[in-house]
């Protein structure tokens, strides 16, 4: 259960791609530190057993809302119904993403279309840009707010495969730097997360033993990480303990991309 001494107490967070994997670890942590939450996603029933498990476990307010964030309507709507319900928002993280999809993994970059390209950055980046508008002018309002995009150590290394995906999150590493420069007089505070080799049905399940074998050495901690250990760090960022930090980008991914 919650207390006042908990780290987000009191505090209104919503989370986009809340429905599996890593958002889904981000906003039962949230939770479990105390704040309100509001998780979204496309699939209703995921959003619906993971709300019944928020306030079951602590004692929190949590507020399903199907939504797709490649749809301006969508997006309106769920504004207008979390800013109802919570008044205000003070933590917004962007997990929602495109799915991890063979054909365009795979694919050399010359061979990729257009369409590639926008299929992706209509979730990763422009979803993100989307959510974040709406909820911008409420924390200019209240004078305070955090919000923490997802990118991926690809965008800050490079990688030979997945273009659609690396060139998407590095946009969204510009998305946080815009928002920190532009918005932190508001007292607003914008980060990146930039997950490495995290054990995740979008990545991992998709793996031969081999392959997994293979990626776990990639890091000098030679292991996968957790969602739960990404989670963490994105409580942490939400906190007051990263009051005078913004702008950053923290890679999770056990030391294989040093900064």
């Amino acid at each position: 259960m919650s207390s006042n001494n908990s780290l987000l107490s009191g505090k209104k967070a919503l989370v986009t791609g809340a429905g599996k994997g890593i958002g889904r670890e981000v906003a039962i942590s949230l939770a479990r530190n105390g704040a309100d939450v509001c998780v979204t996603a496309r699939t209703l029933s995921e959003l619906e057993e993971l709300s019944s498990k928020i306030s079951s476990s602590f004692g929190i307010r949590a507020l399903p809302i199907q939504v797709d964030v490649s749809k301006n309507e969508d997006v309106w709507m769920l504004a207008e119904k979390a800013l109802s319900e919570f008044s205000s928002i003070d933590v917004l993280i962007c997990a929602a993403g495109f799915p991890l999809l063979d054909n365009l993994w795979n694919a050399r970059l010359h061979d990729l279309r257009d369409e590639d390209f926008l299929e992706v950055f209509q979730v990763d980046v422009l979803g993100s840009f989307r959510v974040v508008k709406e909820f911008l002018p409420t924390m200019m309002k209240n004078g305070r707010g955090v919000i923490i995009l997802f990118s991926s150590t690809p965008a800050i290394s490079g990688y030979n495969k997945g273009a659609p995906y690396t060139i998407s999150k590095a946009a969204n590493l510009g998305l946080v730097k815009e928002l920190a420069s532009e918005y932190g007089k508001y007292n607003i505070r914008a980060y990146g997360i930039a997950p490495g080799n995290i054990k995740t049905d979008r990545t991992y399940n998709q793996l031969s033993e081999d392959e997994k074998k293979l990626l776990a050495e990639e890091s000098p901690m030679k292991r996968w990480g957790d969602p739960r250990e990404v989670a963490q760090v994105a409580t942490m960022l939400a906190s007051d303990y990263t009051s005078f930090v913004n702008g950053q980008t923290i890679v999770v991914d056990g030391g294989t991309v040093m900064t």
